[in-house]
């Protein structure tokens, strides 16, 4: 089948949120012999199937009553799903996953991959929604579940490898993969009797059957990724195997906004929780593809689509059935309980440390240790319903008991750190016990300073330690884990959950430094150059300014060899670097303040520097906390008193605030003002701040590239009123700005005591 790619122009636009009838899309110079088909897709929906609105009052979550009204309003589409569907909310829980597939076929689903979390339920329960989705006696709803990967140990395949849509005419051929990682990323006893063939060498079998049966259009639906630490990437399957047209994708969470073409591969994945729907169009002249584009509609995008009333009604139904399970109230939280993606998964937060202290309180265990994977949200301050907890810990995981080595633990710390500082769901959350990790150090010989009780850890003494039933049998890959002696069982996280809260009424937890990173030996890290020699930066987006600021001896490699782009940056690193701009990295006469920055140590001149300046003023304990890792909105706040210090004058340019404005703190609000109407922070893509993700080596390189620009240009200044320095005409526009940007840190000065344990950078 001879396929020729043409860029593609959208032939339509659409007024946001309205829902016109059908539209079809055309390549330049279509002619009448040309037919475009339409794979509108989800993945990663994890239960999240009603309409969820944000604190800002829009859209967030699309829900599947509106994704029905607006497929039925597309000629020539078919609805596909790329996993992790049934599970992840209390309301798909509830019932175990059988009525989302209820609602999927009502939907007019046609295919599925099985997701890695769709086996949550058990295998057997999968092969249960194989049968209950397809079409029953006369129906024509239904759809397939494809997993052409997955087979029984002892041979024989359950579900189906591949199907043959059509569409108007259209051939579609459509295959599914699951991924591999479901071994160790639902429970082990899920897929003790299942083995994962090599997604390469199915996906080019699958692909070799569909071309002998005359498929017009090829479609890879999997449950794979792309994200750098899977082993076999989707992009991987595309690069290796030939002839795939598109890939509908899911596993990563991975929002592709126009798609990723590989090897003539479109490359389709939406992100998570029903946040957007993925369109692929898809235009054909008679046998061959002529273009193919992918496209996101957001939620925006859906704002006034009507919810179909089918779908609304099933769904309303299953609430009402189950209301009192749902609502019920089982405690308060003084704080947001932080359970983020990049937080759970790269750091201590507050709801790990209050997850692993109700399950080492409640069973009793020396210490606890869970994955940061398995907290999948946060939960506001306020009361905690029992839905919040489900959707929270979706995985009906159980708590139990083991008894192992000091060894053991140390392994599983090891391993727990290995991938740090990029996230990964098995980075550990604990109780009873403190480490400190180096990321710079050889994977297994990261970990040190290990205590339980406060005692250090004695790797050949006997230890309780209470986990989930997932990490007790091996899951995540928690090997040492799996040699220990099981028990007792003290039933579901929630109920656990459910039980310490009742004890505590409300609960105010805190990050206490259980984990901490931090330099093994103490060693100054920027010692080599120079930049030529980096084989790390070939390609990288910031690789012109990382030669230019390490040229200037701003900064300097972490080896001979390596620069280490995507490192996390430290307090001490950002400072160092700071103060090396000015020339004040030497000796200094001052003294600085804090408890942990000890005389010798490699930042302490540049600390002593930026405290003096005012550019830091430390945590209300008293530590400047020099190895922790730095999050955007700190850099910010940070970078902001550096430039208002140096009296560099700048235009207030007024633009709109970024997208994620109100994730920023107030307390680095003016800060991050600064540095973006001085050209120095300008935000990532899609005008996002990301102010909680933390700051990497090439991020502050390019900073400091356009920070020291600034600086050059601005030499022997005095502090400037921006109010004066503002154009004609523009005055009042900046003195309203002023004014409305004064009152907003008077509030956050008034608001500082219910912030207390907050930054103070």
């Amino acid at each position: 089948m001879k396929k020729k790619l043409m860029a593609l122009a959208l032939a339509f636009t659409m007024v946001l949120g309205t829902v016109s009838g059908p539209i079809q899309v055309f390549a330049e110079g279509a002619s009448q012999d040309t037919k475009t088909i339409t794979i509108l897709h989800t993945n990663d929906v994890h239960g999240h199937i009603v309409p969820q609105v944000g604190k800002d009052g829009k859209l967030k979550e699309i829900g599947f009553a509106k994704v029905k009204t607006y497929a039925d309003s597309i000629k020539n589409a078919v609805l596909l799903d790329a996993g992790d569907v049934s599970h992840g909310t209390a309301l798909a829980g509830v019932n175990k996953g059988k009525d989302v597939i209820n609602l999927m076929k009502a939907m007019g689903y046609k295919a599925m991959a099985p997701g890695n979390h769709d086996f949550n339920y058990g295998y057997d329960a999968l092969v249960g929604f194989k049968n209950q989705a397809l079409p029953k006696e006369g129906s024509k709803e239904g759809f397939d579940i494809l997993a052409a990967n997955v087979i029984r140990a002892t041979g024989g395949n359950d579900f189906k490898g591949q199907t043959i849509i059509d569409v108007d005419g259209v051939k579609v051929g459509v295959f599914g993969l699951a991924t591999e990682e479901t071994k160790v990323k639902s429970n082990p006893k899920n897929t003790e009797n299942v083995m994962f063939l090599n997604p390469i060498d199915v996906a080019r079998a699958q692909v070799q059957s569909l071309k002998d049966q005359k498929v017009d259009v090829i479609v890879m639906l999997c449950h794979i990724g792309i994200d750098d630490s899977t082993l076999i990437k989707s992009s991987d399957i595309a690069k290796a195997v030939d002839g795939i047209d598109v890939i509908i994708d899911g596993h990563s969470h991975t929002r592709l906004d126009k798609g990723q073409m590989v090897n003539n591969t479109l490359i389709a994945q939406t992100g998570k929780y029903m946040e957007n729907l993925g369109e692929v169009n898809i235009t054909l002249r008679g046998h061959d593809i002529i273009s193919k584009n992918a496209v996101l509609k957001n939620a925006a995008f859906f704002e006034n689509v009507k919810e179909d009333p089918a779908i609304k009604g099933m769904i309303d139904k299953v609430l009402a059935d189950n209301k009192d399970a749902l609502e019920k109230v089982v405690g308060k939280t003084a704080v947001t309980l932080d359970g983020e993606r990049e937080h759970v998964r790269a750091s201590e937060t507050n709801f790990g440390n209050l997850m692993a202290d109700a399950m080492r309180e409640i069973s009793g265990a020396d210490v606890a240790f869970t994955n940061g994977g398995g907290i999948r949200t946060s939960i506001p301050a306020g009361d905690i319903s029992m839905t919040q907890l489900w959707t929270a810990f979706p995985f009906g995981n159980t708590i139990m008991k083991i008894e192992l080595t000091g060894a053991d633990i140390l392994e599983a710390l090891e391993f727990g750190v290995g991938d740090a500082p990029a996230p990964n769901g098995k980075f550990p959350q604990i109780s009873g016990m403190t480490f400190k990790y180096d990321a710079k150090q050889k994977v297994g010989e990261r970990v040190f300073d290990v205590k339980i009780a406060g005692k250090a850890l004695d790797p050949k003494a006997k230890y309780t330690l209470a986990t989930n039933d997932f990490m007790a049998n091996g899951g995540d890959g928690y090997k040492s884990f799996a040699k220990g002696k099981k028990i007792a069982d003290y039933g579901l996280y929630t109920e656990v959950l459910e039980k310490y809260l009742a004890t505590k009424g409300t609960v105010d937890p805190k990050k206490e430094d259980r984990i901490v990173p931090a330099a093994k030996h103490a060693t100054k890290p920027e010692e080599k150059q120079p930049a030529e020699g980096f084989t790390d930066i070939k390609g990288h987006w910031a690789e012109k300014v990382i030669k230019s600021v390490t040229e200037k001896k701003l900064f300097a490699g972490m080896t001979a060899t390596t620069f280490e782009p995507n490192t996390k940056i430290s307090r001490g690193m950002l400072v160092s670097v700071l103060a090396r701009l000015e020339g004040q990295d030497k000796k200094q006469k001052a003294v600085h303040h804090f408890k942990d920055v000890k005389a010798g140590d490699w930042y302490e001149n540049s600390v002593i520097w930026a405290q003096k300046n005012k550019i830091v003023a430390g945590y209300e304990d008293g530590t400047f906390k020099p190895n922790q890792a730095v999050s955007r909105e700190e850099m910010g706040a940070i970078l902001g008193r550096y430039i208002e210090s140096k009296g560099i004058p700048f235009t207030l340019d007024l633009k709109a605030p970024f997208a994620d404005q109100k994730h920023i703190s107030k307390w680095a609000e003016n800060g991050i003002d600064v540095t973006r109407h001085a050209g120095v922070m300008t935000g990532r893509d899609g005008n996002m701040f990301a102010p909680k993700a933390h700051a990497t080596r090439a991020e502050l390189a390019q900073v400091m590239f356009n920070l020291e620009r600034l600086v050059s240009a601005n030499k022997d200044l005095k502090p400037v009123d921006h109010k004066e320095a503002a154009k004609p005409g523009e005055k009042a526009k900046v003195e309203k700005h002023e004014k409305a940007k004064t009152e907003k840190h008077e509030k956050a000065k008034e608001g500082k005591h219910e912030t207390s344990a907050k930054k103070a950078a």
